[in-house]
């Protein structure tokens, strides 16, 4: 009976011992992306902003930036190093249009909700996305999909040129900027 108890205690011992060290060296653990990680995250992702500030709470850093469009504030999470919110915290009104478009009507304010947070940023629609992609490329939309590319939703739009051209518009969800076009 006491041989029992030896072999129980010695077998917990062991596998107590084998979750310790699997702990220690073989679980992953993502660590914290450092500051100067989130703004080459930031200045790839939003080319042509600039970075007024960048603060980290626990995990979740908060980057203040500022384009033609307005000053917008971005949640990136520091471990998994997506993009987890964008809201535009005030539009430019001196934003003037590329020649020969006419300017769009600014958007009427969105209301602040009772309990006094900020809305949740809104994302463009399929019809926005689609919209956007032909002022950038002529032709007929073959296809359009919502996916996720470096933690930013995108609208990626297949345009068909002519019988023999496609373009691939990819197209951020949210701010409605183009981040990249390619032909095939």
């Amino acid at each position: 009976m006491k041989s029992k108890w030896i072999l129980l205690a010695v077998l917990l011992f062991v596998i107590a011992g084998a979750v310790s060290v699997y702990f220690l060296f073989f679980k992953e653990t993502s660590a914290l992306a450092s500051e100067a990680e989130i703004q080459e995250l930031v200045e790839t992702q939003y080319e042509g902003s600039s970075i007024q500030s960048i603060s980290v709470n626990d995990t979740e850093y908060v980057v203040m930036i500022e384009n033609e469009k307005g000053v917008y504030q971005i949640g990136i999470d520091g471990e998994s190093r997506e993009v987890t919110s964008l809201k535009r915290l005030q539009a430019n009104d001196d934003a003037t249009p590329p020649t020969g478009e006419e300017p769009k009507p600014a958007d009427p304010p969105a209301e602040t909700p009772p309990s006094g947070e900020a809305p949740p940023p809104t994302m463009l629609t399929e019809q926005q996305a689609m919209e956007i992609a032909l002022q950038e490329v002529s032709g007929k939309v073959d296809d359009i999909e919502l996916d996720e590319e470096n933690g930013i939703k995108v609208y990626e739009v297949e345009i068909e040129v002519d019988e023999e051209t496609e373009a691939l518009v990819i197209i951020n969800a949210y701010t409605g900027e183009i981040l990249s076009l390619t032909w095939d």
